[in-house]
């Protein structure tokens, strides 16, 4: 097996990331504070702040990509549902599994997740329709 030295990073993950020094064949490899992996993005630090935020912005666009179908009046609402469900629900949701969450990264994604749900229903937060009413109107249930 080769390696690519020009290619392959080092990261030292924990509460105070060290600085590395590993070489081969002479050569110092390039330490890095984040990498992405197969989709997801890994942080020395170890705390998911910046994939969540990342994920969020992801459903974000994939949200205002669907507006116009989530925006026409013609559409059924079952079928905006399982627009949302199929597309903007696992782009939010990619690799939840390891995430581990404060109040405030809860807030974000159930923000984001009403936004989009909102646009289908048709209201606008000046409706001042409460968020339990809009997911019956879509007949979702909460992301988190």
């Amino acid at each position: 097996m080769k390696i690519s030295i020009g290619k392959t990073e080092a990261m030292s993950v924990g509460r105070r990331p060290e600085k590395l020094e590993i070489s081969i064949n002479g050569q110092l490899l390039k330490q890095t504070s984040e990498f992405k992996y197969l989709g997801s993005i890994f942080t020395e630090d170890g705390k998911m702040v910046r994939e969540i935020e990342t994920r969020i912005q992801k459903a974000n666009s994939v949200s205002y990509q669907l507006a116009p179908l989530l925006k026409h009046p013609s559409i059924p609402m079952d079928t905006k549902a399982k627009l949302i469900n199929t597309v903007f629900i696992p782009t939010l949701t990619y690799q939840c599994q390891t995430w581990t969450l404060n109040k405030a990264q809860e807030r974000k994604i159930t923000s984001c997740e009403m936004r989009c749900l909102r646009r289908a229903a048709g209201k606008t937060r000046r409706d001042r329709v409460r968020n339990e009413a809009i997911r019956q109107l879509v007949g979702n249930k909460p992301v988190l």
